[in-house]
């Protein structure tokens, strides 16, 4: 699964229905309980975007537990800018939520060269008809979430479920656990199935496993504009598991290579 996680998003879209085609009803998805390690390099830089060099690297550790899934991951990345200046961006967000989909537990902590310039804890809650965010610290006011709000493990399964039904796009309103800006819009196209010839999946009972060529886009809510804030692209495979990342943002873009995986043995739940 991916998290998309510490930058701008969101719009409106006109109904998926109009584009997707049915192949089959939606088929139950179950994540794979996995810790994935990704290392970033720089991609392409648009003219005039200030970005000399990026070194990173993402790291996702999921666990799919009987009572719903934990997920934990870090985004370390150092930028380094044509005017020889350094950013280093560290980015962490760790998240529990209900099998049902309608609880969401987070914590977030992101910090720009050592100084932290986020720290949010709260949980989320979706109804029938609309839901909250409540955040631990009392000052802060509960965030309100419009119907059909996903939280990101529900995304994640919603969209390999539309990838086997064969539908070719699917948008969502989804909340990250962010804190107060991670209520978004998100537009996902899907690609052909096929089957990954990544080395690093060759021993791995991932080795034939369908997957499907993804891009999320994400957009400004605020802005209101057809241009998206940033994009995510990646391989993704049926048991929610991502490959061949790459994170388009304005100016620059990285690369996201699969350097370590880990399969974990699912829990024996009753």
């Amino acid at each position: 699964m991916l998290s998309k996680t510490s930058l701008i998003r969101v719009i409106t879209f006109l109904m998926p229905s109009l584009f997707c085609v049915s192949v089959v009803d939606a088929q139950p998805v179950s994540l794979a309980s996995h810790r994935a390690v990704y290392d970033l390099t720089l991609a392409e830089v648009k003219e005039g975007g200030g970005i000399e060099s990026v070194r990173g690297r993402i790291i996702m550790d999921i666990d799919n537990t009987c009572a719903g899934y934990i997920v934990n991951q870090r985004m370390l990345i150092e930028l380094g800018n044509v005017g020889g200046g350094n950013i280093i961006s560290d980015f962490n967000l760790s998240t529990w939520e209900d099998l049902s989909g309608n609880i969401m537990r987070f914590t977030v902590l992101n910090s720009l060269n050592g100084r932290i310039v986020e720290k949010a804890d709260g949980i989320a809650t979706m109804e029938k008809s609309e839901g909250e965010v409540v955040f631990s610290d009392k000052e802060s006011k509960p965030l309100s979430l419009p119907k059909g709000v996903m939280f990101p493990t529900s995304h994640t399964k919603a969209i390999v479920e539309a990838a086997l039904s064969g539908k070719n796009l699917m948008a969502a309103k989804v909340y990250d656990g962010s804190g107060r800006d991670g209520l978004q819009d998100s537009l996902t196209v899907i690609g052909r199935m096929g089957i990954s010839d990544l080395d690093i999946l060759a021993d791995t009972e991932m080795a034939n496993m369908s997957s499907w060529p993804v891009q999320l886009s994400f957009f400004d809510l605020k802005k209101q504009t057809n241009e998206p804030a940033y994009e995510v692209s990646l391989r993704m495979h049926q048991n929610g598991v991502g490959t061949n990342l790459v994170l388009k943002y304005k100016d620059f873009s990285m690369n996201g290579k699969l350097v370590n995986l880990e399969l974990k043995k699912s829990q024996v739940c009753n």
